[in-house]
């Protein structure tokens, strides 16, 4: 898509508000020629998802909501160097790690209460939250059993290291391929597996009971 003029860059935007669909790469070019709107676009198409991951590696709300946005800061900062080597998300993913994991380290340090949850409160945009999938099937003794395994699951995930959370999260909650997650940690494929494979022999152990 080629936009020479500003009037035909706030036209499209507009025509992206009514309802019509930008892909994630027009709204960057359309930012990139002059457009604030576009970029206010890319951020309501991402922000939900943005915090959802900072979520899932911090555990605490105000932290994922302050990662979110200063992970768009930087996104509106540095822009003009993205290259499209890679997919806007997996570059956004990136800038949302680092930011984690810097936060995770100050949260460590005041020794801080950290909870990560495989049962995210989060919402999609139809309100559903993506990992309580109700059940009305389950009788009492068993939603208290659920309840029980999830509680073990995040005190498990919150005992391993900040470096096999990542692939545990971006690879079993994520759903990610191994060559996404290598481009976001700037690491071999082989390493991403050797580093899983350590992560689930840990959860393993502090799951042994369960399993």
């Amino acid at each position: 898509m080629t936009v020479s003029k500003e009037t035909d860059i706030e036209k499209l935007v507009q025509a992206a508000g009514s309802g019509s669909s930008y892909t994630d790469g027009e709204l960057i070019r359309l930012f990139l020629s002059g457009s604030e709107q576009a970029f206010n676009r890319l951020v309501l198409a991402n922000q939900q998802k943005a915090y959802n991951l900072a979520y899932r590696f911090l555990g605490n709300h105000e932290d994922a909501s302050e990662v979110a946005q200063d992970a768009f800061l930087q996104v509106y900062r540095n822009l003009h160097r993205f290259r499209g080597s890679s997919s806007f998300q997996t570059w956004l993913y990136k800038i949302i790690l680092n930011l984690a994991r810097n936060r995770y380290r100050k949260m460590k340090r005041r020794k801080e209460d950290q909870k990560v949850s495989l049962d995210s409160p989060v919402s999609h945009d139809d309100g559903e939250s993506q990992w309580e999938i109700p059940d009305d099937s389950l009788g009492p003794l068993r939603s208290i059993r659920s309840r029980e395994i999830q509680e073990r699951i995040e005190e498990s995930l919150e005992k391993i290291s900040f470096e096999y959370r990542q692939v545990v999260v971006l690879r079993h909650i994520e759903g990610l391929s191994y060559a996404e997650i290598s481009a976001i940690l700037n690491c071999a494929e082989g390493t991403i597996k050797s580093r899983l494979h350590r992560a689930r022999e840990e959860l393993r152990e502090y799951l042994k009971e369960l399993l």
